[in-house]
């Protein structure tokens, strides 16, 4: 008995050490992004519990979402919930293969594995060799890799002698490297629907593909990602942290986006640091054609960097001027494709890419879950529009229309100076928040973003030949539908009025403790602390006492102090 008892014991310390590490773990993968991440006047790094969403409050308007039992069988495991506890909750018919649940939505921003395992792709046979590889690999380490392959040692180079092995030696440039982001299309995303991307599937035995590549800062967010893809810095030098921040005045919370100054005019000094297609243009006295296309202007500009607006001492070195690349977005209100002008260029192929006209034209070809009776109807449903096949093949058409205008037409695929095209396929990104990527709805963007994929990388191989390189990536992962992880949503009204309890009464609608919030670091308003004799601990703890459905939503919350140097 006392053998049995000491075997107990003994087991009981090993589980218990085991568990420690696996705490220890995430702490340190949180704390190493938060390093990467923090601001000059970042005071606090927030880590919610897992499942959780800090964000915006929540739409008034609910989403009918589709799914099958299969599919949302096979990613339960990661949320702790089983079948039986699903078919309870949502009292689902126990011999239904099929079914629907009203949502409301979910989002995107923490360490977690949901939010930061992404999968990477990198085609390019005469400069690649094909693997499947397990080195750690973030979004940063794309444009080093690029700058190995045209031999071009940029201002945020990282250190890529660990992949030495995936380089041929080829002292030829290609003429083309294009990189395909598939928005919110981290792992979760495939491992939901199996099957639905064979092309894909099938690119992973003709290229370099990382299976274990992550979001390695602060915030798992369009705008962070986007910009660590485009130069290769992390959010400490690039001062692109979030893709909003949040404020308090007058009673009400204010929200800034990213690369907008406080007037909401552009602002790209916002972005502190270069673009690799910044310097390989100017490297090349603009020769190079530079594209840049999603919908979204903070995944664009992320991309691109700064265009004409860019300067730098080779520039006045030069005495040569930056130019203004092709780098557009859509115009919601004009539903049509727009830029800022100042720096950057429209492509004319976009003017034949009206919204409405678009979806007029193919909805007999495309059977889904959008349909809009007048452009009005579409402007008001535009965030489904953006998350159905539509968007998919508006996206794929006009990229590949942008191509030959500007480097096809122009004969510059054959002049000898690599060009770089990025573009964001972002319809996964929209049906993921509105939907949840577990739906049949995000299954079937999936499958058409495959599919656009596919048709990229046929144009390329019959334009190009071999002399191509095609990079394919996410800019981060997503929760799961808080109703299928039973996960919390917390606003951030309500995370501003609880803070400011801490004030006398009559002054908590004026001013904030917080100066600032997004949705991981938070800035103190020391002014107002020192005023009414409010100490950090007291917003800590404040913060760690905030509750849910009774249910305490902040996991830790840490000092900058308390964050250490865990840089690569």
């Amino acid at each position: 008995m006392k053998n049995q008892n000491s075997i107990k014991q003994k087991y009981g310390l090993i589980i218990g050490f085991l568990f420690i590490l696996i705490n220890c773990g995430w702490e340190e993968d949180y704390k190493r992004a938060a390093f990467l991440s923090m601001q000059p006047d970042t005071d606090l790094i927030l880590a919610p519990y897992p499942f959780n969403i800090f964000d915006r409050e929540a739409r008034d308007a609910i989403t009918l979402s589709h799914y099958s039992k299969e599919e949302i069988k096979n990613i339960l495991e990661d949320h702790d919930l089983s079948w039986e506890e699903l078919k309870t909750q949502w009292k689902l018919d126990a011999e239904e293969e099929n079914f629907s649940k009203e949502v409301n939505y979910t989002s995107h921003y923490t360490q977690y594995f949901y939010d930061t395992e992404i999968p990477i792709w990198i085609y390019g046979p005469k400069w690649i060799r094909n693997g499947q590889y397990s080195d750690p690999i973030n979004q940063q380490h794309i444009p080093s890799i690029y700058g190995r392959l045209l031999d071009f040692k940029f201002s945020n180079t990282l250190n890529t002698s660990y992949l030495d092995k995936i380089f041929q030696n080829q002292k030829e440039k290609p003429e083309i490297i294009v990189t395909v982001v598939v928005d919110q299309g981290g792992r979760q995303l495939y491992k939901a629907h199996k099957g639905s991307y064979p092309f894909l599937e099938g690119l992973k035995n003709n290229s370099a593909y990382f299976k274990k590549a992550k979001v390695g800062h602060l915030e798992s967010h369009t705008a962070v990602g986007h910009m660590a893809i485009g130069t290769g810095a992390f959010p400490k030098d690039s001062k692109i942290f979030s893709n909003e921040i949040y404020s308090y005045a007058d009673g009400k919370v204010l929200h800034r986006p990213v690369y907008q100054g406080a007037n909401k005019d552009w602002d790209l000094s916002e972005l502190a640091v270069p673009s690799f297609a910044d310097e390989w243009d100017l490297f090349n006295n603009n020769e190079p054609v530079v594209i840049s296309q999603c919908y979204a202007a903070r995944a664009s500009v992320g991309m691109a960097g700064h265009g004409k607006l860019f300067n730098t001492a080779l520039q006045q070195k030069n005495s040569l001027s930056s130019d203004s690349d092709h780098v557009y977005w859509q115009d919601i209100k004009s539903l049509s494709w727009s830029t800022y002008t100042n720096a950057f260029l429209t492509p004319n192929s976009a003017q034949k890419y009206n919204l409405y006209k678009f979806y007029l034209e193919n909805k007999k070809q495309i059977s889904t879950h959008f349909e809009a009776k007048d452009p009005i109807d579409l402007i008001a449903k535009i965030h489904h529009f953006q998350g159905s096949e539509f968007q998919v093949k508006m996206d794929g058409e006009l990229f590949r229309d942008t191509v030959s205008e500007t480097i096809l037409n122009t004969k510059k695929d054959k002049d000898g100076i690599t060009d770089l095209a990025y573009v964001t396929l972002k319809a996964t990104d929209a049906v993921g928040h509105l939907y949840g990527w577990e739906s049949k709805e995000a299954e079937q963007v999936l499958k058409a973003t495959d599919k656009e994929i596919e048709t990229i990388f046929q144009f390329l191989k019959d334009h190009f030949g071999d002399n191509f390189v095609m990079v394919v990536t996410a800019d981060h992962g997503a929760a799961p539908m808080p109703e299928i992880s039973n996960g919390l949503f917390l606003s951030h009204e309500q995370f501003f009025a609880t803070v400011n309890e801490l004030l006398p009464e009559s002054e908590r609608n004026k001013r904030s403790l917080i100066k600032w919030v997004a949705h991981s670091q938070l800035s103190f308003d020391r002014e107002l602390m020192k005023m009414y004799h409010v100490s950090e601990e007291a917003i800590i703890n404040k913060i760690l006492s905030i509750q849910v459905n009774e249910k305490k939503f902040f996991r830790k919350v840490w000092r900058r102090e308390e964050i250490p140097n865990l840089s690569f």
